[in-house]
């Protein structure tokens, strides 16, 4: 796995052995950073299920300020630290273990992201209940996306107040969703 784009182009990343983790495709990834990007200015991102933190470091590499990363897995947590310092993004980086729900119910009342990534393991089905979570808390700033990727089985609401479906594709085994909040 690799940062595709941006300051870190071609730079490798850790991946933790097995089938702990389902790191998204490079081309599924081009696919979406094309769609929303493909670069940033002054940006916040959530990564609610990091695995190797790709998905933030490689926002962060298109100029992304800050990215907050949660995994729940002890070795992920570790992989992602890892990523970040060999990068040197980690001061760029709040890594934080724990479940994504739990974690979120922790954050302060008025902080808000512009990026918001729903990367779950395929197994969890919990993409509209954190889209709701989200959306009920106000986590994503005015012209925000929230960014999915789910098995192509599995049937998720794109119908939210205040978000607009941007973009929904399928690839192999998997479908991506981008909601774009309008206000």
């Amino acid at each position: 796995m690799r940062i595709i784009a941006g300051t870190h182009r071609g730079r490798k990343l850790q991946t933790l052995e097995g089938l702990a983790t389902r790191p998204m495709l490079d081309g599924t990834k081009e696919a979406v950073f094309s769609s929303i990007g493909p670069y940033f200015s002054g940006i916040r991102v959530l990564d609610c299920f990091g695995g190797s933190g790709a998905l933030s470091l490689e926002s962060l590499s298109r100029g992304a300020d800050f990215a907050v990363i949660i995994d729940n897995n002890p070795d992920a947590i570790n992989i992602i630290k890892q990523n970040a310092k060999t990068l040197g993004l980690f001061q760029k980086t709040n890594i934080l273990q724990g479940e994504c729900l739990n974690i979120m119910k922790r954050f302060k009342p008025t902080e808000q992201f512009d990026l918001i990534f729903l990367d779950p393991p395929f197994k969890l089905k919990v993409i509209d209940e954190l889209i709701t979570y989200i959306i009920e808390h106000n986590l994503l700033s005015v012209g925000g996306y929230i960014v999915c990727e789910y098995p192509k089985e599995d049937i998720v609401r794109k119908n939210y107040e205040n978000l607009e479906v941007h973009l929904c594709r399928r690839y192999s085994s998997s479908e991506v969703l981008i909601l774009e909040r309008v206000e």
